[in-house]
């Protein structure tokens, strides 16, 4: 087992000490800011995005083996292959899922593109390729009306309901980006519908015209339909809770939480033609997008008796997927983990998710092993390196390994740095993560030289420079907004369920949509030629990743922001009073313990890192006991139970909206509860008011119990 060797520390923390007289800091970052070599990172990419590479499949197991090929040659003390047995879902190779416009005798009128069309880069031509799908829908042929549904948002369908539009026994239409799409799948299913189409409106994903578009630009071409899951859940759907190991019960497939309707992914040159025969209602002016035509509700097309037919021919496959895992075990506190993570699998060739990301990760592991061997540098901490299988398809990979081993790095791990995808533009780089981990980003992006030779001449010279000139704090002026961590990547497992401080990095673009996100034209030529021509973006993401790992493994006082954590904390439970305080004295409920709760938070933070100054931190027993006070904040706020409306997340603090995955919230466990609750028939609001109660009453035992597990006392 990869962890056979933490006992060591109850031998190396007794002394007091250590084993080696560290590095100047600033040394040990000239060596990897300056070791960071871009070229071997555009290399990494050219390799890694030569095919498709979905999960379970024969390339992604070459991939697997192919890291831990170089973390052996690089020299990490351990490398290991971690399989698991899981349900994944494919397409068929030879009949791809179609759309069909069907006349009122039941003949084809048109018929949708099963693949997307080769348009520049040789490997967009590859036979291999496999047509487009929603992994995990499931599968069927279903004739119906269609209904346009815009984002397919729950107030998307709320509207509609408002308009007279029915979506029960009907397929539904939606736009693909404003929400994870499984958000989507799960509401129209709840309501009814018997499939759904999405699609890239142009409106997001192509906004300067049909022209401006792959390959001369980074956005959407009219062919391009985006891939991804439409699983809500998390981990393999037939272990939860436990990991997928060959001793695992498994439930029956039809017990298992999985779409039930047809999902089907198209083009925004297919959607026009389905949304040009529609009849119904005109859509709302703000439902309109930038296809040329009329955007209609439905149900139904112009032509009476003419239907919509979806055919998906999607299969789940019981298979075997592959994390890799390497340690660099520390000198002093060896049963301590700073984990780095990226995950390998893609929808296509990955050229931006997630080889962007596994490509600099290769680089970071290189530099870092680099610098052990050439210098005698080790960490004081285990630097543990983890390339995720499965993640597209519901976070696999991660969620599998975190499961098997929960209570060792409930109880061991510092923090996890998590790149999916190294970028996916360059206007800014983005760090989204605990407040914990604020003061260490910040930090490592100031270290960081801008890779943006304007920025440069502008006189911005580091990566935190334009980070906090692009992203501006709304909360904290001159100073760039880390935001809150929400779902949809690896860090969901340590942040959510394990309270293990984490953090998301990658540089980003200035637009909310990701153009090119899931499609064919993610190639390494997109990359190469529109996003980073001399992979300096890339240099600068790899750079500060490994910097800010080897701070997190290094300083003898982990570099936690606990008082910033106790004002956001503080100021969050404020904005829940400011928004709410009248409804909820209106039933006669008290916000007080809260409030006072999250104020006693706020003070005990600030007293814990005075005190500091009254401690004999050279003392490696005091700073290890100092330490374990701080590493328990973050996991004194997992309720066990889980979350109403979200029983697979913990973290009561911050967690995503149960309306959408990808968006998260500060003690929305309270405010998704009252959210539109005056609205609802009188039954309903009764059941929200007693969520509401329960878990005002849970939030603030929690916030209580981060306060005491800052001091030594029981009570």
């Amino acid at each position: 087992m990869w962890l056979k060797q933490v006992w060591v520390c109850l031998v190396l923390v007794a002394g007091t000490q250590a084993l080696h007289e560290p590095q100047e800091r600033e040394t040990v970052d000239d060596f990897i800011i300056n070791g960071v070599d871009a070229q071997n990172i555009r290399s990494n990419l050219r390799f890694l995005t030569q095919k498709q590479h979905l999960a379970g499949t024969e390339v992604e197991w070459e991939l697997a083996a192919w890291v831990e090929a170089a973390w052996r040659e690089q020299g990490w003390d351990e490398v290991h292959l971690v399989p698991y047995q899981v349900l994944l879902s494919y397409p068929k190779n030879d009949t791809p899922n179609l759309v069909y416009v069907l006349d009122d005798a039941g003949e084809v009128v048109w018929t949708s593109h099963g693949w997307q069309e080769p348009l520049y880069a040789p490997e967009e031509a590859d036979p291999d390729f496999l047509p487009n799908f929603n992994a995990f829908s499931a599968p069927g042929v279903v004739t119906a009306d269609v209904v346009y549904a815009h984002f397919g948002r729950e107030e998307d369908f709320e509207r509609l309901n408002e308009l007279g539009v029915n979506v029960t026994g009907r397929v539904v239409l939606a736009r693909d980006g404003a929400i994870f799409r499984g958000n989507i799948l799960q509401s129209a299913e709840r309501r009814g519908a018997v499939a759904m189409l999405l699609y890239g409106d142009p409106q997001q994903y192509a906004p300067f015209g049909e022209d401006a578009v792959y390959p001369n630009t980074v956005y959407l071409p009219p062919s391009g339909a985006p891939s991804g899951t439409v699983y809500f859940y998390d981990g393999d759907p037939l272990t939860p809770f436990y990991p997928a190991t060959d001793s695992a019960y498994r439930l029956p497939e039809e017990e298992a939480p999985l779409p039930r309707i047809p999902a089907q992914p198209i083009s925004y040159e297919d959607a026009s033609e389905i949304l040009g025969r529609m009849g119904g209602a005109v859509a709302p002016d703000d439902w309109q997008g930038n296809l040329n035509l009329t955007y209609h509700l439905g149900p139904g097309l112009q032509e009476a008796g003419w239907t919509v037919k979806v055919e998906v021919h999607t299969r789940n496959v019981p298979t075997t997927i592959y994390n890799v895992v390497a340690v660099m075990w520390g000198s002093e506190e060896p049963d301590r983990y700073v984990i780095l993570g990226n995950h390998r699998d893609a929808w296509n060739f990955g050229g931006l998710d997630p080889s962007s990301g596994t490509a600099a990760f290769l680089e970071a592991s290189r530099v870092l092993a680099q610098l052990k061997n050439e210098t005698g540098w080790m960490p004081r901490r285990s630097l543990v390196l983890c390339s995720w299988g499965a993640e597209e398809y519901g976070l696999i990979g991660s969620g599998e390994w975190t499961q098997q081993f929960e209570k060792l790095l409930g109880d061991r791990a510092v923090a996890y740095l998590n790149v999916d995808m190294a970028m996916n533009g360059n206007y800014t780089f983005t760090g989204n993560g605990s407040p914990l981990l604020r003061a260490a980003l910040m930090q490592g992006a100031a270290k960081i030289p801008n890779p943006d030779s304007s920025e440069v001449e502008a006189g911005r010279t580091t990566v935190y420079d334009t980070w906090a000139l692009r992203t501006p704090d709304p909360d904290h002026p001159g100073e760039p907004w880390i935001r809150l961590m929400s779902s949809g990547s690896d860090f969901k497992s340590f942040q959510h369920n394990l309270g293990i401080p984490s953090a998301d990095l990658h540089f980003t673009h200035d637009m909310y949509t990701q153009p090119l996100y899931h499609t064919l034209y993610e190639t390494f030529a997109a990359v190469d030629e529109l996003f980073d021509q001399g992979f300096y973006f890339h240099a600068a993401l790899t750079q500060l990743w490994a910097v800010v790992a080897v701070d997190l493994a290094d300083a003898q006082m982990l570099p936690y922001s606990l008082v910033e954590y106790g004002s956001f904390v503080a100021s969050a439970a404020a904005d829940v009073e400011e928004q709410y305080g009248d409804l909820i004295i209106s039933r006669n409920l008290t916000l007080a313990f809260f409030r006072a709760a999250a104020e006693e938070f706020s003070q005990t933070t600030l007293n814990f890192t005075n005190s500091l100054n009254d401690m004999d931190t050279s003392n490696v027993l005091v700073a290890r006991q100092l330490n374990d006070q701080m590493m328990m904040v973050d996991r004194a706020f997992l309720d066990p139970r889980g979350l109403p409306g979200h029983p697979l997340f913990n973290h009561v603090v911050i967690s995503p909206s149960t309306s959408d995955n990808h968006i998260a919230l500060a003690f929305s466990v309270l405010t998704d509860a009252l959210a539109g609750i005056e609205d609802l028939p009188p039954e309903e609001q009764k059941q929200r008011w007693s969520v509401f109660s329960h878990h005002l009453g849970a939030v603030t035992h929690y916030l209580s119990t981060a306060s005491n597990v800052l001091t030594s006392r029981l009570w």
